[in-house]
């Protein structure tokens, strides 16, 4: 059971690993997680903390780099340790199942003794032993079924919270690209219209290369809130990078830029500042392009994606409505 528990926290905290630094779950990627994750590669994990002093994200590219630098080959993993990762990330679910079967069979157990109680007694066995063992008996499954409930609410608990890590940007705590895909698809099949915005931060590579990823990464936080609180209810997520996406159902592009327009200015009149100097961080902007479908989500992601960049285009910390 320790081992189990050891295995499932490592597994968590592999997808957690990726999930910060936006990387794909694939089997390299896990791979990589997992040597840095357990310390099994010395030299891999101090390239790493490296790299992500002051809360850097890796790049794909440098995962790969490290990978082909620092292990000679396959073997610096066991085989069985990436069977143990992708067996924990299905331990849940099937540990619900098992705990399901082991409550329906101690109470089909128990209606089989309370059964054969009743015969006894019918046939003259001694009435208070009968009573007793079938009491004990009955204790002994309300303890099982407690024990299978108790452990049943931590893996619902587990569940949640493996879900929300998986559908949540690490660093803003808003939605991530693959939780937003979903919901626009969920969208697109409620409502008769959707409209689509994709805003990105303007000259943000500046920010980073001016102040350092830790400012970068605290100006990301305060535009995701804004831009959360400003167009709530309706969903927003971290696309990747310094993008953002909002989803707007049943809404006209009208209307949708309206409401991106005011989180825009709202960015705008913002004052940045350094946290360590309090030197101002001057202006931060926002550039945005809007589109709307009633038939093609992913067309409509297109077209925003394309009125995003001809605001860039023309000038910056505007917002653009797609003329498709």
């Amino acid at each position: 059971m320790g081992k189990q528990s050891s295995n499932r926290k490592i597994a968590e905290e592999v997808i957690r690993f990726l999930d910060k630094h936006m990387l794909d779950p694939t089997p390299a990627n896990y791979a990589f997680a997992f040597l840095y994750i357990t310390e099994s590669n010395g030299l891999l994990r101090k390239l790493v903390n490296d790299i992500t002093d002051g809360g850097v994200r890796l790049t794909q590219g440098e995962v790969d780099d490290m990978m082909t630098n620092t292990t000679d080959d396959t073997a610096a993993i066991p085989s069985d340790a990436m069977d143990d990762i992708q067996k924990q990330l299905r331990h849940q679910a099937l540990t619900f199942t098992e705990l399901t079967t082991t409550a329906l069979s101690d109470a089909s157990t128990f209606n089989r003794d309370l059964a054969e109680g009743m015969e006894q007694i019918a046939a003259g066995f001694d009435f208070a032993g009968v009573i007793s063992a079938m009491r004990q008996k009955t204790a002994e499954v309300e303890r099982k079924l407690a024990e299978t409930k108790k452990e049943t609410e931590k893996l619902r608990l587990d569940l949640d919270a493996a879900r929300n890590d998986a559908s949540r940007d690490a660093l803003t705590s808003l939605s991530n690209r693959r939780a937003m895909d979903e919901k626009i698809e969920e969208a697109f099949r409620k409502s008769a219209r959707i409209t689509i915005a994709f805003c990105d931060i303007d000259h943000f590579k500046s920010v980073n290369d001016r102040f350092g990823h830790a400012v970068g990464d605290r100006v990301l936080k305060a535009v995701a809130d804004i831009l959360q609180t400003g167009l709530a209810p309706y969903p927003v997520a971290r696309f990747g990078g310094e993008e953002f996406v909002a989803l707007f159902p049943d809404m006209a592009e009208a209307e949708a830029f309206g409401l991106i327009e005011q989180a825009r200015i709202t960015v705008g009149e913002k004052s940045f500042r350094v946290r360590d100097t309090d030197a101002p961080l001057g202006q931060v902007t926002f550039s945005a392009g809007i589109a709307s479908t009633t038939s093609d989500p992913q067309q409509a992601l297109q077209d925003a994606d394309k009125a995003l960049y001809e605001a860039k285009n023309s000038g910056r910390n505007r917002t653009i409505c797609s003329a498709a």
